[in-house]
């Protein structure tokens, strides 16, 4: 079969003017495909997704968390399990998973590095199109993921696609079910509408928790990942925001566990990073809510208008609250 060679034999030819022999096979290729009716969907690959499931002493849950990851409608899967230490038989029980089913990526960590390396690891350890952080005790619906990549492959726009969830207790008695009008939309036309879309969901509370869902690698690439911050998560959800916007599918695609675990600051940044030694936390945060809303960019205007955003977040009692426990805590620790 002949090579088309110039622009003549090439209707509306995007490789002319460049005669370079890969730009010519290109434009071969597309002939082909327009021909034999190629398009995506028809006969090319679903982009791969990586499951990333950290975890610590997650048994037993933890068994049927990866059993749902890999009975996915959506087959092109990875599934990275990190394993931060565990003490309970999870590291054996991740083992046996990764034996048998080659999709299966098992990490483990000779010691308890702390929950947010541990997260970051399991994302830097994937390649898909498409990331997706879970929870050792969350089960997901069948189609969960096969319905987020498809609200992603046709808006280009959306970072993160999230979906409504069933929260149990331990004994599996469902405490609470979102409805389709807690779900939440962040879809500004400018990165910094889309931040103070978000602060404005955060002052609301969540359908859950967005950043178990699934994400565009290349958007998470834009961010510093989870930090060892307070609420490390909510910053991230931030970042994401700025680099596209937050869908979330009405439907309860995902059953998550409710852990009524009430923990002090200083345990919760220490469960973050066991070497944490952060001595304003609350401060620092504040000071990266401003890092990314007036990194946002936009005019003149719509940067006054986000400051005017985040000086109304961050007088809120639950912020004021953070901020005097930092300036409190050094006193209380002299006594």
């Amino acid at each position: 079969m002949r090579f088309p060679v110039s622009s003549a034999n090439c209707e509306n030819c995007r490789y002319w003017p460049r005669p370079a022999v890969w730009d010519i096979v290109g434009c071969w290729v597309d002939q082909r495909n327009r021909r034999w009716g190629v398009k995506r969907g028809m006969g090319m690959r679903d982009p791969l997704v990586t499951i990333g499931i950290p975890v610590y002493n997650g048994m037993p849950r933890i068994e049927h968390a990866i059993e749902s990851a890999r009975s996915q409608t959506y087959q092109n899967l990875q599934i990275v399990i990190s394993d931060n230490g565990s003490s309970d038989g999870t590291d054996a029980v991740c083992r046996e998973f990764a034996a048998s089913d080659n999709r299966i990526t098992f990490l483990s960590n000779a010691e308890n590095l702390g929950a947010t390396r541990n997260f970051n690891r399991v994302y830097k350890a994937g390649s898909g199109t498409y990331f997706k952080w879970m929870g050792h005790d969350d089960v997901l619906d069948p189609s969960a993921v096969e319905k987020a990549v498809a609200t992603l492959e046709a808006d280009p726009s959306i970072s993160v696609v999230h979906w409504l969830e069933r929260i149990i207790n331990d004994e599996g008695k469902v405490l609470r079910e979102y409805g389709p009008s807690q779900g939440f939309q962040i879809d500004g036309h400018s990165p910094s509408q889309r931040f103070r879309q978000m602060l404005h969901w955060r002052r609301l509370g969540f359908a859950g928790d967005p950043i178990y869902g699934v994400t565009r690698r290349d958007a998470l690439a834009q961010t510093g990942l989870l930090s060892s911050m307070h609420n490390p998560n909510y910053l991230l959800l931030e970042e994401l925001a700025v680099a596209g916007g937050i869908s979330t599918i009405p439907e309860i695609l995902a059953t998550r566990v409710y852990n009524d675990v009430r923990v002090t600051t200083r345990k919760l940044l220490r469960w973050l990073d066991p070497s944490s030694d952060r001595s304003l936390p609350h401060f620092e945060r504040a000071r990266e809510h401003l890092r990314i809303g007036l990194g946002a960019g936009g005019s003149a205007t719509d940067r006054v208008h986000t400051a005017g955003s985040l000086l109304l977040y961050l007088l809120q009692w639950r912020e004021l609250k953070g901020l005097a426990w930092d300036i409190a805590e050094p006193v209380r620790q002299e006594r």
